[in-house]
């Protein structure tokens, strides 16, 4: 199949503890006067980009700006909107995580990251712990493809994240074309407890004549990299950025909300409110998938190609 930072701030009185799912990219001119001050002031420069986090203190939305120091290290500035500077992370993890931000690196993982039930996937756009199987019929590269998504509840697949031990949901994939079956994957998805989903990688078998030839593309989390991606936000708005999957060159996908309303209609019924994910994929070509609320993907429009939702069983 085809965030940014999750931060512990530091304050006077206390550890006040930042929950993001993601960091939103921030135009520069689209920052508040006092954060583009505070940022010059330490820094920054103008016109860089800065993340505006998904949560606050006391009250106050809060940015973090990756800037180098006088020195040449790397420093992270975590600011509030009224510009006051609360933290600067001057540390390994800050070089870290300014040099993935510059090569457009995904997620990190963060120990503010909780799975109680990381199985029951019930996020509206993709709500998996329902799902028996989903039917998508269409073209794709002049050939009629059929795939066929099937939740495998007798399955398990065990990852650690930040010290937990999460149990992954297992979905079945095979992808048939022009009647021949060429690949079955094997998905493992999570959900964290705001409700984000996440896919921590794929078993990949191709197929020839009916016989397994090769495993391209296939990935774990925590083997082949460190950066799990995420499926959909919990709670996904228009130019929200994210990373489906962050491993190597080869396999690599980023993500952006470009639609929130979409209506789709498709042989399985007609969905409102649909989410439309834009996704560049590491060869440069571009997808788009629709996800409409209470079902899933409706409809997957790969280059040259438009995949539909045919039938949706639920269990």
């Amino acid at each position: 199949m085809k965030l940014t930072k999750l931060a512990t701030v530091m304050a006077l009185g206390g550890a006040l503890t930042l929950t993001a799912r993601a960091g939103h990219p921030m135009k520069w001119a689209d920052l508040p006067e006092a954060v583009r001050a505070t940022v010059l002031a330490n820094g920054g420069v103008a016109g860089q980009t800065v993340d505006r986090e998904n949560g606050k203190i006391k009250g106050l939305t809060v940015y973090e700006a990756g800037v180098k120091d006088k020195d040449g290290s790397i420093a992270d500035l975590v600011i509030t909107e009224d510009g006051k500077l609360v933290e600067t992370k001057h540390d390994d993890a800050a070089d870290l995580a300014a040099e993935q931000a510059k090569a457009g690196g995904g997620k990190k993982v963060s120990a503010a990251m909780k799975f109680s039930h990381p199985r029951d996937i019930t996020n509206p756009l993709l709500p998996l712990a329902y799902l028996k199987q989903d039917i998508l019929e269409g073209k794709e590269g002049g050939q009629t493809i059929r795939i066929e998504r099937t939740i495998l509840l007798n399955k398990h697949k065990k990852f650690t994240i930040a010290g937990q031990t999460i149990d992954s949901l297992v979905m079945e994939d095979r992808e048939i074309k022009n009647g021949a079956l060429e690949e079955v994957t094997l998905d493992y998805f999570a959900q964290d407890d705001e409700g984000t989903v996440y896919y921590l990688g794929e078993d990949v078998d191709e197929y020839d004549g009916g016989k397994v030839k090769g495993h391209s593309g296939a990935w774990l989390f925590g083997k082949d990299t460190q950066h799990p991606g995420v499926i959909i936000p919990a709670h996904p708005k228009v130019g929200d950025k994210f990373k489906s999957e962050d491993v190597n060159k080869e396999i690599h996908e980023d993500d952006e909300v470009v639609a929130v309303n979409e209506t789709v209609s498709v042989p399985a019924g007609t969905y409102e409110n649909c989410v439309k994910v834009k996704e560049v994929l590491a060869d440069g070509e571009i997808e788009f998938k629709y996800y409409a609320p209470g079902v899933g993907v409706v409809r997957e429009v790969p280059a040259g190609g438009d995949v539909v939702l045919k039938s949706h069983t639920t269990r």
